[in-house]
């Protein structure tokens, strides 16, 4: 039987690593626009929300990653459940050029929890 996501190793998840990309100058300069909105983001979600952990993941936390659709993708700790979407909500809508994508570390799967440990920068 075929192995699906869910059953990778962390050694099998290797292969399947985001590729590294020529890093045009339109990519560099997006990229940069992406890590100028991410200390405003960080702001609303600790001040209005009560986050008090939060770690960047996904492509954005590598230029050579990120693409013209790249999204932003935020890992956040202490939101309260009933102002969770909320929160998610506020982020995703604060700038028309990135969506945001907001997770909560301890309810999504743990090969997940385990890329943003490992792989996530705090912010």
């Amino acid at each position: 039987m075929a192995k699906t996501a869910l059953d990778l190793s962390p050694d099998e998840w290797k292969q399947y690593r985001l590729p590294e990309r020529p890093i045009t100058p339109e990519i560099e300069a997006r990229w940069y626009r992406a890590w100028q909105l991410i200390p405003e983001l960080v702001r609303r979600l600790r001040e209005d929300f009560g986050a008090q952990q939060i770690k960047v993941f996904g492509s954005a936390i590598n230029a050579a990653y990120f693409s013209a659709e790249s999204d932003i993708d935020l890992a956040v700790w202490g939101i309260p459940s009933a102002r969770y979407f909320a929160a998610a909500l506020a982020v995703d809508e604060f700038n028309p050029e990135f969506k945001v994508d907001l997770i909560d570390p301890t309810r999504c799967h743990i090969k997940l929890r385990e890329r943003i440990n490992n792989e996530g920068i705090d912010v």
